[in-house]
């Protein structure tokens, strides 16, 4: 989301089409969370990489699920999103996933096989890329959007002069604008506080799932129907992209520890 292929934000039937989290903003997540990692799980991730025959860096494994085309992965199509109706209090997994395997569903799923030493090292090594993959996913407001327009997906509008989707200007155009890639790494994970930490600690998904959609609701398409999108609207978003990439690079690392740290 922040950044991959954006799967588009639909039913069981979508398709691939364009980067999602684009994939800098994956790398970028990847990157900060990278900085979380304790000695002892930056070793386990790095032992589970070198099984990989392409053998990924840590941040380029993070876009390999916008790639992947394998059939044997179909049922991961639908999990880089979840759709919530509009004026929702929140995800409701029986109600907003009984069509489709979503990406909260996914996200615990993954993590447990990611964590079970009994596993096979390449089933762990495909959750791992999925996880490391949804997380950032999850916190792209977007992500977590109307079933109506796509999660933004059908809705035209032209930022910067570019006639786009609202979809691809949270995906990647936005962080193109405030100049933002995996070199921007160092300057946002040093602006983290341990207050920071502290707030972003929760790890259920469905309450990451829940803020992205707040964020639908009362702040991404305000404006929209305004005319073209230009510099106000970037001001306007830049600390929520920031804190959206802190989040997930905090959260992914948090995460990763548990599973993988000793």
């Amino acid at each position: 989301m922040i950044l991959g292929f954006a799967l588009l934000a639909v039913g069981a039937t979508a398709v691939p089409a364009a980067p999602t989290w684009s994939y800098e903003g994956h790398r970028l997540v990847c990157e900060i969370a990278w900085r979380e990692l304790t000695p002892p799980t930056r070793e386990a991730v790095g032992v589970l990489l070198a099984t990989d025959p392409e053998r990924p860096s840590f941040a380029d494994a993070c876009v390999w699920a916008d790639l992947v085309r394998d059939s044997a992965y179909v049922r991961y199509r639908t999990a880089h999103y979840v759709n919530i109706p509009p004026g929702a209090a929140g995800v409701d997994t029986t109600r907003d996933c009984a069509e489709t395997f979503c990406v909260v569903e996914a996200i615990p799923a993954l993590a447990r096989v990611v964590g079970d030493r009994h596993a096979a090292t390449a089933d762990r090594l495909v959750a791992l890329k999925f996880l490391i993959h949804f997380v950032a996913d999850i916190h792209q407001p977007l992500h977590a959007g109307y079933a109506r327009d796509r999660g933004g997906n059908s809705t035209r509008v032209v930022f910067l002069g570019d006639s786009t989707n609202l979809h691809w200007v949270w995906d990647g155009a936005l962080l193109t604008a405030l100049g933002l890639g995996p070199h921007a790494a160092d300057r946002l994970h040093a602006a983290i506080r341990p207050v920071d930490r502290h707030l972003w600690h929760d790890t259920d998904p469905a309450r990451w799932a829940d803020e992205s959609f707040q964020l639908v609701e009362h702040q991404v398409y305000v404006g929209t129907g305004d005319g073209p999108l230009g510099a106000p609207y970037v001001e306007q978003h830049r600390h929520v992209i920031h804190h959206q990439l802190l989040k997930a690079g905090v959260r992914l690392g948090a995460l990763l520890n548990r599973l993988l740290g000793t």
